[in-house]
């Protein structure tokens, strides 16, 4: 086992502050942008291999190194989070890796972030069956709408998305939220809400999140859903939860030495803010400015305005593989 300080982690990220999670450490199973979606909003930018094909994309006993190394440090972490920049249920193997972490790590919970396009195959139901929590995407009611927002693979088909998502929850012991992110003029009209609406009667989760864009997305026309907007579709939801992008400070920081490392997987993985970055990293604005001000100099991440601030991401040259 590598525990040394110098270790480069290729799947793992984080840790970063989560209000639904407390403190999560990522893992991620796909090379950057593998997804079956290639979604308006995506944080994580525009798809670059969509595919429905499962399979070892990143090697399972890769991961498996990566978190005894990384859980050796007995760092608090609440949550051990599959997620990332692609839809982690494409990795055939990540019901080897959930078994691993019940079976050896089974002090830590196991959350899954999921756009639920490969639910309707009974081996994924089976292999994610025992994670603790599952977020899982349901962005459309409607065909055109599924077209629209989530640009799918071409085989998709959203009834049995659906259907799939409804025989899972059958299944599973777990929590399971529900996720809809609001694109203003596609799938926010009061027709597209009100089918929505019996979809998530009859999928019968624990609770249904809504979501708007807070980051950078892939398309710039894509834009916010205000608050008065949001709140009136989340009464309409029968009290959807309005996701905030709120977070309290790791109780542990990151070690001197791993900060560039850490900082720079966790920041290609998502965009955040300098200020984010110091609740995620554990460290003041100040000491984490000049460390993002470096990497934005030598192009290993890029910057773009949003409402809520200044985004650092990762730069179109230096995705990560």
């Amino acid at each position: 086992m590598n525990t040394d300080s110098t270790f480069k982690y290729n799947t793992l990220f984080g840790p970063v502050p989560s209000r639904r999670l407390g403190i999560s450490l990522g893992v991620d199973l796909v090379p950057h942008k593998t997804c079956s979606l290639d979604c308006v909003y995506c944080e994580c930018g525009a798809t670059t291999h969509l595919t429905l094909k499962r399979k070892e994309y990143v090697a399972v006993d890769r991961v498996k190194n990566e978190l005894v190394t990384y859980l050796s440090r007995d760092e608090k972490i609440d949550y051990i989070t599959f997620s990332g920049s692609g839809e982690p249920t494409l990795n055939e193997g990540i019901g080897d890796v959930i078994h691993f972490l019940k079976s050896d790590y089974p002090q830590y919970k196991v959350a899954l972030l999921t756009n639920s396009t490969l639910f309707d195959q009974p081996e994924v139901r089976r292999q994610i069956k025992d994670v603790d929590v599952i977020m899982a995407s349901l962005d459309a009611a409607t065909e055109p709408q599924f077209m629209q927002v989530n640009r799918p693979h071409p085989e998709l088909d959203l009834s049995s998305i659906i259907d799939g998502i409804t025989l899972f929850r059958k299944m599973f012991s777990g929590r399971l939220l529900m996720e809809y992110f609001l694109v203003n003029g596609c799938n926010d009209s009061i027709q597209e809400l009100a089918k929505l609406k019996k979809i998530l009667r009859r999928i019968d989760a624990d609770g249904v999140l809504l979501n708007t864009l807070d980051r950078p997305g892939t398309e710039a026309w894509v834009q916010p859903t205000g608050p008065k907007r949001l709140k009136d579709i989340s009464d309409f939801l029968e009290g959807a939860e309005i996701v905030k992008y709120t977070s309290a400070p790791p109780e542990t920081a990151v070690r001197g030495e791993d900060l560039m490392a850490r900082l720079v997987s966790t920041v290609r993985r998502r965009p955040y803010t300098a200020q984010d970055v110091s609740r995620i990293i554990g460290l003041d604005v100040e000491s984490v400015q000049p460390v993002l001000d470096q990497l934005v100099a030598s192009n290993q991440l890029a910057l773009k305005q949003m409402d809520r601030g200044c985004f650092y991401m990762a730069s179109q040259a230096r995705r990560p593989c």
